[in-house]
């Protein structure tokens, strides 16, 4: 295949994958908010990822720090939600993250269905499957465990962090990944981030 041919292809993909609708969880931040690291100045914003939101149906402002599921289209720079509502967090980074312990990586499903807990130094909007959005950037991505939700709707898997002072300040994120079922649909849960300290 000619590499005119294969960019054709890849357009033609990209523009489908950007037309049809999906399906992002993540927490709505205010992107004009000062001493934000992550904030390009849009009014509406992922939160830790910076993605742009904007919808002429959904009046965001009301959902302003609180946990969405949205679903929308993505344009390349722009994700235009068409519609939102509020879930409960879905990933949570606990534990004592300092230097010489670990943070914990909880994600939360429905009992039995398949988790994969996955970390990151970087985050970024992508699409890996037709309809689901994902937030860690896919080239800096680890899987942190893999394993099936309890009958408390929990799948828990630890990250060490070595003692190592050089570490503080390193920013860690995280995200889980579910498959429900067999056959059943296949999400991501909501990015947390934290920081190592000392």
């Amino acid at each position: 295949m000619s590499k005119t041919a294969a960019m054709s292809l890849l357009f033609a993909l990209a523009a489908t994958l950007s037309a049809q609708s999906i399906t992002v969880r993540g927490e709505l931040a205010d992107g004009r908010a000062t001493g934000c690291y992550y904030c390009p100045g849009y009014q509406y914003v992922i939160k830790f990822v910076g993605t742009r939101l904007e919808s002429t149906t959904v009046n965001l402002g009301q959902f302003l720090s609180q946990q969405l599921e949205m679903t929308g289209t993505w344009d390349g720079t722009i994700f235009h939600v068409t519609a939102a509502r509020v879930v409960a967090s879905s990933f949570d980074l606990t534990g004592n993250g300092t230097i010489g312990n670990r943070f914990r990586c909880n994600a939360q499903a429905n009992p039995g269905d398949l988790a994969i807990n996955a970390v990151s130094l970087a985050t970024q909007f992508s699409i890996p499957l037709p309809g689901m959005a994902a937030l860690l950037h896919p080239g800096m991505l680890a899987v942190q465990g893999v394993g099936v939700v309890n009958g408390n709707g929990e799948f828990k898997s630890d990250l060490d962090i070595p003692n190592d002072p050089s570490l503080v300040g390193l920013r860690i994120n995280g995200e889980a990944f579910f498959a429900s079922g067999v056959g059943g649909p296949i999400w991501s849960s909501n990015l947390d981030s934290k920081e190592v300290s000392a």
